[in-house]
């Protein structure tokens, strides 16, 4: 749900494992996505799209072992890092009159990140294949579609968006991830012909993970991140951004844009870890047009 638990009580939750009691609670966890985008437009209403991510995650874990009366507690790190899912499509322009605008996202999810990470866990003194959330992949295919609506004003725009990520198959290790599905709207005002200030709030859904890894060996009762009953929420974000645009010479077309994004509501299945914060930055260079 959305009441937030202390490590000990977090650590009483996780199903016991009789007099040799092995437990494994992740902690925190910080996630660096790096995405490289390129853009095409053949005519005015159609525009290609492809995406390619690069992502690194670095998961703490606190591990705690009970016999009989004696406690240790320690600390287990575990990182991965590679490419991840490629996305292929095109947004198509269907209505654009009065300031309005309707795009419609048909966007293809290609199974390219690897779903076997593996790190090494001193409680079984080897590596082994980690739970989904350190996974850099869904490896499935994934529809994407989408509808986003922009209104423009004089002084300020506003727009929305509806979105999903729906998993098409299961993947090689016997499962699929849960379908995700997001609202979107945001508001954005100049502050000068090369600057902007946007407000955004993002509503997301996302439901538990279908089937299970078949080559995860860490058990579900020793570790909740591998409980594939307890990944699925809701969150509601809000974001603030500033966005700045090259108007002349060397830096015409170059676009930087910065958003900090923090959750302000937050209910999750099972014990899971809660978002923090998000930042991101973006650079965008534009070419040709009218």
């Amino acid at each position: 749900g959305s009441d937030s638990l202390s490590t000990e009580e977090a650590f009483a939750e996780i199903p016991g494992m009789g007099m040799m009691n092995m437990k494994v609670l992740p902690y925190e966890m910080t996630m660096d996505m790096h995405m490289l985008g390129g853009m095409y437009a053949p005519t005015d209403n159609l525009t290609l799209v492809a995406m390619l991510p690069y992502a690194t995650r670095e998961m703490t874990a606190k591990s705690r072992m009970t016999m009989m009366m004696n406690t240790t507690e320690s600390e287990v790190e575990t990182e991965t890092s590679g490419i991840g899912d490629v996305s292929l499509g095109g947004l198509y322009k269907f209505y654009d009159q009065g300031g309005y605008r309707l795009h419609l996202n048909l966007v293809l999810g290609l199974p390219t990140g690897s779903i076997e990470e593996e790190d090494y866990i001193p409680m079984q003194q080897q590596d082994v294949q980690l739970p989904y959330g350190m996974q850099l992949g869904s490896g499935s295919y994934e529809a994407r579609p989408g509808i986003t609506l922009n209104k423009q004003f004089d002084s300020w725009s506003w727009g929305a968006q509806a979105s999903a990520k729906i998993a098409l198959d299961e993947n090689d290790q016997g499962y699929k991830l849960g379908s995700r599905k997001y609202l979107t709207a945001w508001a954005a005002k100049p502050l000068a012909p090369w600057a902007s200030v946007s407000v955004a709030a993002y509503k997301s859904w996302w439901s538990d993970i279908h089937g299970e890894a078949k080559d995860l060996t860490i058990s579900p009762q020793m570790n909740p991140g591998a409980d594939p009953d307890a990944k699925g929420g809701q969150r509601l974000d809000i974001g603030v951004g500033l966005n700045l645009l090259g108007k002349n010479g060397a830096l015409k077309g170059h676009r930087l844009a910065f958003e900090y994004k923090a959750p302000v509501q937050e209910s999750l299945h099972g014990i899971q870890m809660e978002t923090d914060y998000s930042f991101t930055v973006g650079w965008q260079k534009a070419f040709g047009g009218k």
